[in-house]
């Protein structure tokens, strides 16, 4: 009984120290600090339990997503969207696959309609008037209109870019581009002007501009467009970065007239950036420019000078386009 006593003691006094030091000892931080306000400690309890409750709830949760998903695989869609697996990869791509087989069935009965229901063509170009040009479906359904056999389809598209012609907002412009960039040669008046505006308008950026001289013929437009035009593209060569000199300087090349290629290539050959003077060389390569003898005298200089960046480039165009003499070969091998 005495030693029954002291065990009764010892723990009496062990429970009390403890309760002590829970009382007084100092709490440690939680979350970088300490609250001692006690109603803020039960929402934080409360809020752990929640915590604790939640994701017992997400584990069951997740248990019925899965169940779901093998009873209904039409589900999939919205566990892919959700969570990324490896498993999931595999019902995304069963997704893409099921989605882009639906738009190829929606562009055959498309296709379909426009060629067998006289109203049907009308009705693609309203709704087409109404799209816009970033949409998927503006892309699907100018497809499905270019690509049927009806011959009233290319005027139709025409119709429909005469109405954006002489709008300014960047919205109108880009629809009149690519209206027009699916049907055959532009005639119209009003179009041709349309795309004199868009290449020659300041605010317009390069590729707005090439894509306006691409669906342009030199000889739809007056000689003083022509001069407006190659003026300002010579100008834009010039500046440019070297993915966008190479095809300013291809539309420069198709207005100028072929006597003055040569003499446009030349003199840029002396105050232009390196990838200038590449795309001129790529242009002498292709045959857009003439390989004249004022051309060959520079870039026999060019290859001359192993220094400079493109000696190299300059020997082959000469080797390729150019029709050298013995000596002027022989000066090139020296190099």
């Amino acid at each position: 009984m005495k030693t029954y006593g002291l065990v009764l003691s010892l723990t009496g006094t062990f429970i009390a120290g403890y309760l002590v030091a829970v009382i007084y000892h100092p709490k440690p931080s939680r979350d970088a600090f300490y609250h001692e306000n006690p109603q803020t400690d039960l929402v934080m309890q409360s809020n752990t339990a929640n915590s604790i409750t939640n994701n017992t709830n997400a584990l069951a949760e997740q248990s019925h997503v899965n169940a779901t998903f093998t009873i209904n695989p039409a589900s999939q869609q919205e566990l892919t969207q959700a969570i990324n697996t490896p498993v999931n990869v595999a019902l995304s791509n069963k997704v893409q696959n099921e989605a882009e087989y639906s738009k190829a069935a929606q562009f055959d009965a498309l296709k379909q309609a426009i060629q067998t229901d006289p109203t049907s063509l009308a009705t693609s170009i309203d709704q087409l008037a109404q799209l816009k040009v970033d949409d998927p479906d503006f892309d699907l359904l100018l497809s499905a209109i270019q690509s049927t056999a009806n011959p009233n389809s290319n005027q139709a598209l025409l119709g429909l870019a005469e109405q954006y012609a002489m709008l300014s907002d960047v919205q109108s412009q880009q629809k009149f581009l690519s209206l027009l960039s699916s049907t055959s040669e532009v005639e119209s008046q009003l179009l041709v002007q349309g795309l004199v505006d868009l290449a020659t308008q300041q605010q317009s950026d390069a590729y707005t501009r090439v894509e306006a001289l691409a669906l342009l013929k030199p000889y739809q437009i007056s000689e003083a467009e022509r001069e407006q035009i190659t003026g300002e593209l010579e100008q834009q060569v010039l500046a440019a970065s070297a993915d966008e000199a190479e095809v300013l300087l291809s539309q420069l090349m198709r207005f100028s007239h072929n006597q003055q290629r040569s003499d446009i290539a030349s003199d840029m050959l002396y105050n232009s950036s390196e990838p200038t003077k590449l795309a001129i060389l790529n242009n002498i390569n292709s045959g857009s420019i003439p390989a004249a003898d004022e051309l060959k005298t520079k870039l026999l200089a060019m290859a001359s000078d192993q220094q400079g960046a493109l000696w190299f480039e300059a020997q082959q165009t000469l080797l390729s386009s150019f029709d050298l003499s013995q000596q002027e070969y022989s000066q090139l091998n020296s190099n």
